[in-house]
C-alpha cells in the first residue's frame, strides 16, 4: 500500500511540475508572442518541446528521489500519457488567451477548427534572424506537432533515465547519498597508477589503507596529460551501507575528458565508516 502512494506521489509531482510548465509556456507567449513549445532547429529539431519536458518532467526527479523510488516502466508510462495532456493543455491554453483585435478567438471559433488552422497555416521561418519565410506548412504542421511531441517526450527520457542511473541500495531500494567527496590531481600516469592502484591493496578498516587514501594528491595548474581522481564515497540513508565511487579525468591539452575504463564502484564491507580515512 504504501508502494502505491508513494507511486502515486511521484506521477502527482509530475503532472504538477507539467501544470507549471504549460502555464509558464503560456504566459511566455501572451507576453513575447514567442512560443517556446513550439522552437525548432532545422525545421524538425524541436529543441523548445525538449526544454519544456525536461522542465515538466522536474517533478518526477525530485519525487523520486525524496520518496526514494526507482523509475518503472508504469512511471514511463505515466510520464507519456502526462506529456501527452501537457502538449494537449498549451494548445488549449493558447487557444483560450488568445485575443485577436479585442475579440477573444474562444469566442468565434471552435477548439478543434482553431488547432487545425493554427497547425496548417502557421509560417516556417528559416536563417538566422529567421527572417526568411518559407510560406505555409500546410499538413506538414501535423507532422510539425507530432516532433513536438517527441521532443517533449525526448526531454522527460533525460530525467527518466537519469534516475535510472543513479546508484542504490540494491537490499533497502534506496537512493545514495554523498557522504564525502574527495579530489586529487596527478601530474602523469606514473604517479596516478601508483596510488590508483595501491587503494584496495589492503584491508578497508586498516591503518595502511587510510595512510594510503587519506594523503592529497595536486598537480597544480593543469597540463596535457593531467589527471584527476574524484572519489565520493556513497552511503544508504536506511541501512549505512556504504560504497566507494571513483571517476577519472584526463586533461588532453584543451577539455577534459572521462576515462570511463577506470571508473569504479565498490562496496564497502558492513559496518565500516571509511570517511575518516579519506578524510
Amino acid at each position: 500500500m504504501r508502494r502505491i502512494i508513494e507511486t502515486g506521489g511521484v506521477a502527482l509531482a509530475g503532472l504538477v511540475t507539467s501544470l507549471l510548465t504549460a502555464g509558464i509556456v503560456t504566459l511566455f507567449d501572451v507576453w513575447t508572442n514567442f512560443n517556446l513549445f513550439t522552437f525548432s532547429i532545422w525545421v524538425v529539431v524541436p529543441a523548445g518541446a525538449g526544454f519544456c519536458g525536461f522542465a515538466a518532467a522536474s517533478g518526477y526527479y525530485l519525487a523520486a528521489k525524496y520518496l526514494h523510488q526507482r523509475p518503472t516502466k508504469i512511471l514511463l508510462l505515466q510520464m507519456v500519457v502526462i506529456a501527452a495532456f501537457t502538449q494537449f493543455l498549451i494548445y488549449w491554453l493558447e487557444y483560450e488567451t488568445l485575443v485577436v483585435d479585442g475579440v477573444r478567438v474562444a469566442t468565434v471559433v471552435g477548439f478543434a477548427q482553431y488547432l487545425d488552422i493554427t497547425l496548417t497555416t502557421a509560417h516556417m521561418k528559416m536563417g538566422r534572424a529567421l527572417n526568411a519565410d518559407a510560406g505555409e506548412v500546410g499538413s506538414f504542421g501535423y507532422w510539425l506537432a507530432f516532433f513536438d511531441f517527441i521532443g517533449f517526450i525526448v526531454g522527460g527520457a533525460v530525467v527518466y533515465f537519469n534516475l535510472q542511473s543513479l546508484p542504490t541500495c540494491e537490499p533497502c531500494s534506496k537512493y545514495l547519498r554523498s557522504a564525502l567527496k574527495k579530489k586529487d590531481s596527478f601530474g602523469d600516469t606514473e604517479e596516478f597508477g601508483q596510488y590508483f592502484d595501491g587503494v584496495y591493496a589492503n584491508p578497508v578498516d586498516s591503518r595502511e589503507f587510510a595512510q594510503h587514501v587519506g594523503t592529497e594528491y595536486s598537480a597544480g595548474k593543469a597540463q596535457k596529460g593531467t589527471i584527476n581522481l574524484t572519489t565520493t564515497v556513497l552511503e544508504c540513508p536506511q541501512c549505512f551501507g556504504q560504497f566507494v565511487q571513483e571517476t577519472v579525468q584526463i586533461y588532453n591539452g584543451r577539455d577534459w575528458k572521462d576515462v570511463s575504463d577506470l571508473k569504479r564502484f565498490v562496496e564497502m564491507p558492513k559496518g565500516i565508516d571509511v570517511r575518516p580515512a579519506f578524510r
